[in-house]
């Protein structure tokens, strides 16, 4: 980093200055907990741009692969706590989940869609973050459902078994609200898609030299990979945890 970079930063976070002086004189109690934010902020990044420098640098597929088991494993760890589920008896079923369908969508957009070198570090390390990112804002959702409405509604679960429903059949009442819980937020996401985060990375896009019908195609790719994403991680969750969530008679144990 040369002289001139660090003056264009400094220059850049002078422009803190604006909402810091608005708070000191509006709200000075905010002003402390903001700085502390920004700080923090700062140190994530700085970390997480020290990660992929290092990806980039040694440019192996087993350090990509490594990327993804510790990203996902960090989600899944994630979704628990923000779920508000004790333990961690769900981790390797959630983590799971995330890995396999991240892998999945990622494998099936750099390989057969784009398509581009799979473990090249330019497009795995964003398109497997920015995918985890979307799958576990979702799954939290989803998975934060399910529980609730199994253990809320756990004799009509009971209900259905005893007249003879499968496990698969009985869960299906439990099932709906969870895919309901994802799919809502993601439509609602993608009617706004255009006016909120989409342009970031169509101006992203473009800085990196792609032109707009390019980047037009990569961001509808990437937005229909979310969905996907969201939905098959879900379902591979539901499919790794029904055995710690019941035992062999169908019974919920959890």
């Amino acid at each position: 980093m040369d002289s001139g970079m660090i003056l264009h930063i400094i220059l850049g976070l002078l422009l803190l200055l604006i909402p810091a002086g608005l708070l000191y004189y509006l709200e000075r109690k905010m002003l402390r907990p903001f700085l502390v934010a920004v700080a923090r902020m700062g140190v994530q990044l700085l970390v997480l741009c020290l990660v992929i420098w290092a990806l980039y640098k040694f440019d192996s597929p087993w350090l990509l692969v490594v990327w993804l088991v510790l990203i996902a494993v960090g989600s899944g760890v994630l979704v628990l706590k923000r779920s508000k589920q004790k333990g961690f008896r769900l981790l390797p079923a959630v983590s799971g989940g995330l890995l396999v369908s991240v892998a999945f969508v990622t494998l099936w957009l750099l390989a057969l869609v784009l398509p581009v070198r799979v473990f090249d570090p330019r497009w795995f390390v964003p398109v497997t973050g920015l995918l985890m990112g979307h799958a576990t804002a979702m799954t939290i959702r989803g998975l934060s459902t399910y529980l609730s409405a199994l253990k809320a509604d756990e004799q009509q679960y009971e209900f259905l078994r005893g007249n003879g429903y499968t496990h698969f059949k009985a869960l299906c009442p439990f099932l709906t609200r969870m895919l309901a819980a994802v799919i809502s937020p993601s439509m609602a996401n993608l009617r706004v898609l255009a006016l909120t985060s989409m342009p970031l990375l169509l101006v992203g896009l473009l800085l990196g030299g792609l032109s707009p019908i390019n980047a037009f195609v990569i961001m509808l790719m990437m937005a229909v990979a979310c969905v996907s994403v969201s939905v098959l991680s879900m379902a591979v969750i539901v499919l790794l945890a029904d055995r710690i969530l019941f035992n062999q008679y169908g019974k919920l144990i959890f």
